[in-house]
């Protein structure tokens, strides 16, 4: 292809599931259940091994398997067990879970490499510790089986589809489920963005969905896509996804506004089953086992350099040798800049110049939203020859009209200098009339070509109230703005000014700045700015709950600070933009340290060790659920290491259901253990105690 510039080409057997790093290199495992290693600094492939043999392959797009740093996990088809291989010169499986009830659909890594995740048919996620490949938590149970299974970057957050449209989300760093909601149709891939805030999700009826996870709300539904969405990649900035589909098209979708910016279609006839984003590279499988590396690397920086200069020209002939140079940062001049680009072509279209309207756009032409945006003003010429011709023939009264009745006027550069003709009329009228008030008459004649347009009440009123409009930039000029919206919400007519406008743009101009300071924790200058924009009713509100986050911060900080950590804690539940803050994060480095040292003692039963581990958090709401839950694996432990000693397992199996339930871990030591008839005996209506530390739920 012409556009793109593939740099690799490989042909394996059989459908590429996935494509994961592994310290320097990445690793690719193909439908065969064979498992290669790409050297990222030579680009070759070695095969490593084969892990699993059998006659009855995985789906195509199957999403069983998952790699990290030195592991890989996978699943037969149609199987319960899940085989964990160790990375090696010599790859072999090394561990085999068998925990699921049903086949297993869904497999992930976490980021940070500590654990495992799968998902199943019997609609069960289970979450294992990847040091010695023991379970340390089932999620809830879903209604049906699981479709797909994706990490948060910093591992904090897992996302769980299910086939029946359900979604949740789990917060395993605090061991409790944040969210669940239900989607149009079966999500196909997901992952977070924006500080772990956000997820962006592709379903198969070709929608993309953009969920905010702190308001627990979809805030945006698009549908992008003209073909099945079956994978995707989130660029480093965040501000991208690079989407795989099944008719082997990507396509780039702009994360902020979840919209198409292009899409290209690959010289493959079968789809695209995995993606992977790594240094400046786009690693592509297909079902029918190529795998293609696509650059987008500015090799010589002459993109950057042309971007930086502006020659949107040669920019674009370097994006048609290489579309993917629009991935990097420095191709945000074709949105910055489009704007203006697009308000210069109207005025040469509506001269009839459409070659060198054509011209001027034809570098931002890439972008398919650019290139309708365009296209609409082309289609539109003349219309806007008409409406220029107006305003130059001082036919204001039917520009207006015109403006009023085809709405794509407004928004044009002809429209804005009919405003700046209006405003220029106006001001030389009132600046006669605050001379002397006897020129009203020579005031009124030079806004007559404005009398029967919709600036006719904004006349009459300076014609009869000239001390309004004083009293209006007076306010402005002593920057008491208070007043002056006071002012304005009193006389309606003021806000079709000039002043007004600027006086907005101010604001906005303002407002950005405080934004930034805030974003850059320059706490004291946001709060001089923010008492400044207190007085705009517009953000009035927005920076007042600025304020008070920002507040909540600096407590957070002080307390933090203070290692107050039941104040902290606290805090953190109270506002949870708190839980996202690097500091809050840092302070959680302490207790994920102690929980990884209690989940060792746990595994081996050592309850009576844990509460000297916990002591100091033990009593703290926000991390009660991680602390039960180890505690859980240590009993059930606990029971395991005395399941030979003469034990009452009545009392002691009620002891623990009487905290837990009858949860899957209990079941099934009871079946393991053939103790099945404790669970049928058992009262299912027993009320489960509030939580505390026993040193053990075994009696003799």
């Amino acid at each position: 292809m012409n556009n793109i510039d593939i740099t690799n080409r490989f042909h394996l057997k059989g459908s590429i599931l996935s494509i994961n790093k592994s310290n320097d290199d990445l690793i690719i495992i193909n439908q065969n259940y064979s498992v290669f290693k790409i050297d990222i600094k030579t680009m070759r492939l070695k095969e490593l091994a084969t892990l699993l043999h059998t006659k009855e392959l995985p789906h195509k797009y199957s999403k069983t398997t998952s790699a990290n740093s030195n592991l890989i996990s996978l699943a037969e088809n149609e199987s319960n067990i899940l085989s964990i291989a160790e990375i090696q010169d010599i790859t072999k499986i090394i561990a085999r879970l068998d925990y699921h009830k049903k086949t297993i659909s869904a497999s992930a890594f976490s980021n940070d490499n500590n654990i495992l995740a799968s998902g199943g048919e019997d609609g069960r996620v289970h979450i294992y510790d990847t040091n010695k490949f023991q379970k340390i938590m089932t999620l809830p149970y879903r209604p049906d089986y699981i479709s797909n299974l994706n990490f948060s970057k910093d591992s904090r957050f897992l996302f769980a589809s299910c086939f029946n449209k359900s979604n949740m989300i789990f917060d395993y760093q605090r061991a409790k489920t944040t969210n669940i909601f239900n989607t149009n149709e079966v999500v196909e891939w997901a992952d977070f963005f924006d500080n772990n805030s956000k997820l962006f999700m592709v379903l198969r009826n070709s929608n993309s969905i953009i969920y905010d996870i702190r308001a627990n709300q979809t805030i945006n539904i698009s549908t992008p896509f003209t073909s099945w969405p079956s994978i995707f990649c989130i660029n480093d900035d965040e501000k991208l996804a690079i989407v795989g589909s099944r008719d082997s098209t990507i396509y780039i979708i702009n994360l902020d506004e979840n919209t198409k910016i292009f899409s290209i279609k690959l010289d493959n006839t079968s789809g695209i089953s995995s993606l992977y984003l790594y240094l400046g590279k786009i690693f592509v499988g297909f079902t029918n086992g190529e795998l293609i590396i696509i650059n987008y690397n500015d090799k010589d920086g002459e993109f950057i350099e042309s971007c930086n200069k502006k020659d949107y020209k040669k920019a674009a002939i370097m994006l048609d040798k290489n579309i993917f140079l629009s991935l990097l940062p420095c191709a945000k001049i074709f949105d910055d800049d489009w704007e203006d680009v697009l308000k210069d072509a109207t005025k040469l279209l509506s001269d009839n110049k459409i070659d060198e309207a054509l011209e001027l756009v034809d570098p931002f032409l890439r972008d398919e939203r650019k290139k309708e945006a365009f296209n609409f003003y082309l289609n539109s010429k003349d219309i806007l020859k008409k409406f220029r011709n107006l305003i130059d023939e001082k036919s204001y009264e039917e520009a207006y009209n015109m403006a009023l009745q085809i709405k794509f006027l407004l928004k044009t550069s002809y429209f804005q200098d009919l405003e700046n003709i209006w405003h220029k009329t106006f001001n030389h009228a009132k600046k006669l009339i605050e001379e002397n008030q006897n020129n009203a008459e020579s005031a009124k004649k030079i806004l007559e070509p404005f009398l029967k347009t919709p600036k006719k009440s904004t006349i009459m009123q300076l014609l009869n109230n000239i001390n309004i409009f004083k009293d209006a930039e007076i306010f402005v000029k002593e920057q008491n703005f208070k007043e002056y919206f006071l002012l304005t919400s009193n006389f309606s007519y003021l806000k079709d000014t000039e002043l007004y406008k600027k006086v907005l743009m101010l604001g906005d101009n303002i407002y950005q700045k405080a934004i930034n300071c805030e974003n850059n924790k320059q706490y004291d200058e946001f709060e001089r700015l923010a008492k400044f924009l207190q007085n705009f009713p517009s953000y009035k509100d927005i920076i007042t709950s600025h304020l008070v986050s920002i507040s909540k911060k600096l407590e957070m900080l002080e307390l933090i600070a203070a290692n107050k950590k039941d104040k902290v804690y606290k805090l953190a539940l109270e506002f949870e933009e708190l839980q996202y803050l690097s500091e809050f994060k840092d302070y959680c480095k302490e207790f994920d340290t102690l929980c990884k040292q209690a989940k060792d003692l746990a595994f081996d039963g050592k309850v009576d060790a844990l509460e000297n581990i916990f002591q100091d958090y033990i009593k703290i709401e926000y991390w009660s659920e991680n602390i039960k839950n180890i505690y859980k694996i240590a009993y059930i432990q606990d029971f395991k290491n005395h399941i030979n000693d003469t034990i009452n397992w009545t009392k002691s199996i009620n002891n623990y259901i009487d905290i837990f339930g009858k949860d899957d871990e209990i079941l099934e030591f009871c079946n393991k253990n053939k103790l099945d008839s404790v669970l049928e005996n058992s009262d299912d209506e027993r009320i489960k105690i509030t939580f505390r530390y026993q040193k053990t739920l075994i009696q003799q």
